[in-house]
């Protein structure tokens, strides 16, 4: 089973990219995973926002394979602790999916489409976040859960 993150649009800070290939690095030691970065839609105006959640939408699922279970990251999602995640991944890893997709949506969100596929919401923050910034926590996290199924000392409780 593979751990999927797809995240709409790209990083552009240098110091943001490198910090995801390092969490990138640590998670594949774990466990096979894959980052697919999908373009995001341009937008000259609010107007076009539905428009364009909806291309984003025709994008993202090209890239969920049948029996994909998706995790959708969303500030209006579920909260969980690091260790809420852990247990989460682990009932995941007991079930016959294929893989684990996260989804971080781009600047608009996640056509209401896309999360009615979900399996889970989940909320990294009650903050907005960045879509850098929620690229590198999500890694981070992913990172972090693996570290706690695997009992290697990274997570402090």
């Amino acid at each position: 089973m593979k751990l999927k993150l797809l995240a709409v649009g790209k990083i552009k800070k240098e110091a943001f990219q490198n910090l995801a290939k390092e969490y990138q690095r640590r998670i594949q030691h774990f466990h096979p995973f894959e980052v697919v970065e999908i373009p995001d839609e341009k937008i000259a105006s609010k107007n076009e926002v539905p428009r364009v959640l909806e291309k984003e939408a025709e994008r993202i699922e090209k890239h969920l394979k049948k029996g994909a279970f998706l995790v959708v990251l969303d500030e209006k999602g579920e909260q969980w602790t690091s260790v809420d995640l852990a247990f989460e991944l682990g009932e995941l890893f007991q079930k016959p999916v294929g893989e684990i997709v996260f989804l971080i949506g781009g600047a608009f969100g996640i056509a209401e489409s896309v999360k009615e596929k979900a399996g889970r919401c989940l909320s990294l923050s009650k903050l907005t976040l960045p879509h850098q910034l929620a690229r590198v926590l999500t890694l981070e996290q992913l990172y972090r859960a693996l570290t706690i199924l695997k009992n290697v000392p990274y997570h402090h409780e």
